[in-house]
Formats: C-alpha cells, structure tokens, sequence
C-alpha cells in the first residue's frame, strides 16, 4: 500500500465528507501551491509570453503604421486588414489586465473606504503606507478598467470601416495614461520606501 500522505488522507475520508472540510482543505492545498516555485515559476513564463506577444503585435502595428511594411503589403487594403487584425490582438491582450483583474481591483475600492478592512490593503499594495496614494492608484486603475471596456465595445460592436478613429485615439489614450500613471506612481512610492528601509536598517547597524 502506498505510503503517500495525500492518498492514506484520501482513504481515510469517509463515504459523506462534510463539505465545509473539504472546501477548507481545498483552500489549504491552493495556498500551498501558490508558494511553490512551479507556480512562480509558471507566473513568470506567462508573464514573458504576455509581454513578447504585446511588443511584437505593436511592433508589427508600428511599422505598417509609418509605411515601412508598405513592400511587402503594397496594397492598402491588405494594410488595413492587417490594421485591423494588429488591433484586435493588442485590444484582447489589453483586455486580459484591464478587464480581467477587475475583481481585485473592485475588491481594492471597497477595502480602501472600509474601516474595518483598509489594514487588508498594505499587504496588497506594499509599496507604501499612505492611504491617500493607494486610494488615487486603485482609481487610476478603475479608471483604466472604464477605459478599456469602452475600448472593447468600440473594437467588437463597430467594423473597421464605420469606426471612428478618433474614437479608438480617445480610448488609447486614456486607458494608457490611466495604467501607466498608476504605475508611475507605484514605481516612485516603491522606490522612496525602498529607500527609506535602507536609510533605516542602517542607521541601527550604527547605533547597535
């Protein structure tokens, strides 16, 4: 008989589990995987692949855009088409952060103007300890959220050749000033803090 932990525990289960335990335990076993260094590692290969896939649909986007493709699709609406294919891809990959992590970030707000639960906050966003700058990046990132839904309704309600271009320019734009000042934020607040623990750590080295 095998002497596997996980399978002796499975055996030993009975016939009607209650299912508060195995919900508990199931719990259990999720937090024990997301502290593996599978799932850091598998976090940071998507990562890679999100990111190559976005600089190479903008890059091939970018140089349609200033005619250098112009050789090798000589055709304008051929260019057009692959326009449009470009931008679709980027709206999806845009969608996956955007729209995607709209839970957390809903979870974020409400925590954010939640007496009870604003302390939940500091383990979420540790780059600083003031609340009022964690309270403008968590809108910063509502707000690129807004953005992007109004940016795949545009991209997946309207053909490319009634869409308004200003249009899809207003929705860029916002949706990257939004993420990206959200960000910018997060950098510098990290970085003062950063900063900061080490001006600490070594003024006690001195004093000790």
């Amino acid at each position: 008989m095998s002497n596997n932990p996980i399978i002796l525990d499975n055996l030993a289960a009975p016939i009607d589990p209650d299912r508060i335990s195995i919900s508990r335990k199931g719990r259990n076993y999720c937090r024990q995987y997301l502290r593996t260094p599978c799932f850091k590692y598998t976090k940071i290969i998507l990562i890679i692949i999100y990111a190559l896939n976005i600089v190479a649909w903008g890059g091939m986007l970018f140089l349609i855009l200033v005619g250098a493709a112009n050789q090798t699709m000589p055709d304008e609406q051929t260019r057009r088409i692959w326009i449009e294919i470009d931008s679709q891809i980027l709206n999806a990959l845009f969608c996956v952060t955007g729209i995607g992590l709209i839970p957390w970030r809903v979870r974020d707000l409400y925590q954010a103007y939640s007496k009870r639960n604003q302390h939940k906050l500091f383990g979420h966003h540790s780059y600083t300890t003031n609340l009022f700058w964690i309270r403008i990046v968590i809108w910063a990132f509502m707000a690129n959220s807004l953005f992007q839904i109004g940016m795949a309704i545009c991209m997946w309600s309207m053909n490319m050749n009634t869409r308004p271009g200003w249009l899809v320019g207003i929705f860029v734009t916002l949706g990257c000033c939004s993420g990206a000042f959200a960000g910018l934020i997060q950098f510098i607040l990290g970085r003062r803090r950063k900063k900061e623990k080490m001006q600490q750590d070594f003024a006690e080295i001195l004093s000790s």
